[in-house]
């Protein structure tokens, strides 16, 4: 069985949908019994969708959030 580690490593490419079968199905067997890590993927797809809902000329602080920004969104739009 997956440990929570293992969980949060996973975790984008559960929602990416880039885990083998044996893979997906070890994931959600922890998510069965973890309730902190169900949260965890819980927040992250939240975050995720908060992010593709950001405009996209949004005015950004400084380079290192902009550049953050950009790659999470480019992550989102994969979904």
């Amino acid at each position: 069985m997956l440990k929570c580690r293992q969980i949060e490593q996973l975790a984008s490419d559960y929602l990416d949908k880039d885990l083998s079968f044996r893979q997906r199905m070890a994931f959600k067997l922890h998510l069965f019994i973890c309730h902190n890590c169900r949260n965890y993927v819980r927040q992250l797809k939240i975050t995720i969708t908060s992010i593709k809902l950001m405009p996209a000329n949004q005015i950004i602080v400084d380079d290192k959030t902009k550049a953050l920004a950009k790659v999470l969104r480019e992550n989102a739009s994969k979904q």
